[in-house]
């Protein structure tokens, strides 16, 4: 039963597009940015589905029923390549699916756009290739899976597949014989390197938006990780992955950079983005209801020190720039080993207006320091805020 619709905008006016968004958060929410990324959408697909990796919306369906043309819900089975594949070989059925020219999947893991999505389909319109996304990820290692080395390949996050490859045989098998991945590092190998590889070792040609403007990066660099600044300041580039907003993201700093930018220009309203910079600071029963844990910490202390002057602690520096607040300075145990002027922990003075930020973010370590700090001094664990705590940022050892 269509629940919404909208006219179509496309140049191309006889191209039929079908667009599977798929969304998971653990509130079962539906968030202001995807009606947004919907909308904008809306004009450029013939039929759009959402999938809801949850069985019931809590909040927020008023977002996306005005651009859906069906919703619907299913466990989390698989994520989002569980998604993609429950929609293509069960619910719309491939018979249905062929009707169309083009398949683009894609999930809520991004904002905007900040410029209109036709440019880029007129862009990618006359490129020979027979799937596209966003971004190429030119190879690299994860140190910590069981991935190990990859190749270079289009990130998976948006894919456009055009007639000759998802009316093939091979993508069809693919997804049918796709196992679920129960595990992000398995979607990352099964869905994103496994439709890759194959589509290549079957003749199929990949293609970035970052490709067609000439943007090569280094080995282990994640282009929208790290150069959000410079994809949307420079090249026009029309969206903002929400892990380039996490404290952990090595290129926070420039993923802040370029917020402030979009802010600054009008692009988009701003605050859905900066919502979500705050609201990974979440921790349960910490503060009242819509208040960044973090703020609240904050506004309990005069003197703010953060413990720990690595890749979450200069962020942490950097959120708090953003903010205008003020902090003494970084504290560490051994100073030797860091490349940051720190302070000694034991050459500060601490007393009942001092609050810590422990910026670790795995378990044992973040324990191990609160234990100290308790140990050493007279320090309450009320004085502590551990950025562990906050369920959007921790890792598991």
């Amino acid at each position: 039963r269509p629940i919404g619709s909208a006219t179509i905008v496309d140049r191309d006016i006889n191209m039929k597009r079908l667009c599977i968004y798929v969304t998971y958060n653990k509130e079962n929410e539906i968030k202001e940015y995807m009606g947004y990324m919907l909308k904008a959408l809306r004009g450029y697909t013939t039929t759009l589905y959402v999938v809801c990796n949850y069985l019931k919306i809590s909040d927020g369906l008023e977002h996306i029923v005005p651009y859906a043309d069906d919703i619907f819900y299913r466990e989390n089975k698989g994520l989002d390549a569980g998604a993609y594949k429950d929609m293509l070989c069960n619910i719309i059925g491939w018979d249905a699916v062929y009707q169309y020219d083009e398949l683009i999947l894609m999930n809520d893991s991004f904002l905007g756009p900040f410029y209109d999505f036709g440019r880029y389909f007129t862009l990618m319109k006359d490129i020979a290739c027979d799937f596209w996304g966003w971004t190429r990820n030119f190879g690299g290692e994860y140190a910590e899976s069981f991935i190990g080395k990859y190749e270079s390949h289009i990130q998976s996050y948006y894919l456009l597949f055009r007639s000759r490859a998802f009316k093939s045989n091979q993508f069809r098998n693919f997804w049918e014989d796709l196992l679920y991945p129960e595990t992000y590092n398995e979607a990352i190998f099964y869905f994103e390197h496994g439709i890759n590889n194959l589509l290549k070792r079957e003749g199929f040609i990949p293609m970035a938006v970052t490709d067609v403007w000439g943007m090569v990066f280094e080995y282990n660099e994640n282009p929208y990780r790290l150069y959000s600044l410079e994809l949307i300041r420079d090249k026009g580039f029309p969206v903002l992955k929400k892990k380039s907003i996490q404290i952990t993201n090595a290129g926070f700093d420039n993923a802040i950079k370029a917020v402030e930018y979009i802010e600054m220009n009008n692009l988009y309203p701003a605050n859905l983005i900066w919502d979500l910079v705050d609201s990974q600071f979440y921790i349960e029963n910490y503060a009242p209801a819509g208040v960044n844990c973090l703020a609240f910490f904050y506004g309990k202390f005069k003197k703010i020190y953060i413990y720990g002057a690595g890749v979450c602690g200069k962020n942490l520096k950097v959120y708090f720039e953003h903010k205008h607040w003020q902090h003494k300075g970084f504290i560490v145990t051994n100073k030797s080993a860091q490349d940051t002027e720190c302070i000694h922990f034991d050459d500060i003075q601490i007393d009942d207006e001092t609050g810590i930020i422990i910026s670790v973010i795995r378990q044992k370590v973040s324990e191990e320091i609160v234990n100290y700090i308790k140990t050493k001094s007279n320090c309450k664990r009320e004085q502590l805020f551990v950025v562990y705590d906050c369920k959007a940022i921790r890792l598991s050892d």
